[in-house]
């Protein structure tokens, strides 16, 4: 399309039937600042792209992320939580303690192993032991008659059943006192052989528990900051389960989600430069050679973009970054110096082959059967 201003109207503006108009140079200019004006809104949208292109063709952009050196701290075995002893934000030091867990089961069983008698080898004394099985079993017989008279005057509504209850938990008690004694003769029959082992494997099963339940505490491996604290105090966790997570105090890695064409620019030891959130640009070199492929986030992820997979190179600031800007999965911009010997390479490339086809398209062919 081609606008021309070559009308009679446009020759002769300062005239109009025979009359002479002053403001017609002006009218004339506005007139054609108003079709130009058209012409770049229209053409807008294709000069942007023809702009991104090349910008993208002279300018190797990538997006990245910054990531910090984590480490999860888990429980070594399932318990409560006790008491936590940091909380978010806070540096610790190494060997400093973070969570303090305990475990109910485990110190009932300790309990329970230390009110065993340790010396179970006893004199005999055959006619108290014969009296003292026949009271526990008189106890226990005159019980369940109790039992079951309080049974028979609950059906004729004498008694509630709360006293039926009673009744036979003292039962249970005395039926209990009776099962103890017996194990006690057992025990005073069986050989000290025997009883020494036994006394051995008790021994050897309070102090494992001793050692895991000292276990349970969760100190601080390594110096850091605390990022985020993942329980409470009370609540039942499970081997394993993340408790924290810890900022070590390394400089962190950028990963680059690089464009799989550019793969040139991810060579160790390549510059680049990185343009932070409030527009500083800052030195950063590559540290590691490519060794995988992902897919970029979408957050990261431009509107034309080429792809949604990209190589990932790491790289690292040339000076210690920022306290502020120690920020986990912070998106950036990454930059890479142009290769403009490589572009220029790669044109002349481009030139010749161009020209070889033209050669070629060019060429007559000879007809079929002519000399």
């Amino acid at each position: 399309m081609k606008i021309r201003f070559d009308s009679r109207k446009e020759l002769n503006p300062t005239q109009e039937q025979g009359l002479s108009v002053l403001y017609a140079p002006g009218k004339r200019m506005a007139f054609r600042v108003r079709w130009y004006l058209i012409l770049f809104l229209v053409a807008s949208p294709l000069i942007w792209l023809g702009g991104k292109l090349t910008y993208g063709m002279l300018m190797i952009d990538a997006p990245a992320q910054l990531r910090l050196p984590i480490l999860e701290v888990r429980a070594r075995d399932a318990g409560r939580v006790d008491q936590l002893f940091v909380m978010a934000g806070e540096q610790v030091q190494v060997d400093q303690p973070l969570v303090s867990l305990d475990n109910p089961e485990w110190r009932a069983r300790l309990m329970q192993l230390a009110a065993m008698p340790k010396n179970t080898v006893r004199a005999a004394n055959t006619k108290l032991d014969t009296r003292e099985r026949q009271l526990l079993r008189t106890r226990v017989s005159r019980t369940e008659q109790r039992v079951q008279v309080l049974e028979d005057l609950v059906v004729s509504g004498a008694v509630s059943r709360g006293e039926v209850l009673a009744a036979q938990s003292e039962l249970d008690a005395f039926k209990a006192d009776l099962l103890a004694f017996e194990r006690r003769e057992q025990l005073a029959r069986q050989s000290p052989l025997s009883v020494e082992r036994e006394i051995i494997q008790q021994n050897a099963e309070q102090q494992w528990l001793k050692t895991r339940l000292a276990a349970l505490s969760v100190k601080a491996a390594q110096s850091g900051r605390v990022a985020e604290v993942l329980v409470t105090p009370g609540e039942n966790v499970g081997a394993g389960t993340l408790l924290m997570r810890l900022e070590r105090l390394e400089e962190p890695l950028l990963w680059i989600y690089l464009e799989p064409l550019n793969i040139s620019y991810a060579a160790i030891g390549q510059p680049l430069r990185v343009r932070m959130p409030d527009g500083e640009w800052l030195a950063a070199h590559v540290v590691q050679a490519v060794d995988s492929a992902g897919r970029t986030p979408t957050v990261l992820r431009g509107p034309f973009a080429a792809s949604e997979m990209g190589l990932q190179v790491a790289a690292r600031f040339d000076r210690p970054l920022s306290p502020r800007w120690r920020i986990d999965q912070l998106p950036l911009n990454v930059r890479f110096p142009t290769d403009w010997q490589r572009m220029l390479s790669d044109s002349r490339e481009f030139i010749e082959q161009l020209g070889d086809f033209i050669a070629m398209d060019r060429t007559p062919t000879t007809a079929p059967g002519s000399k």
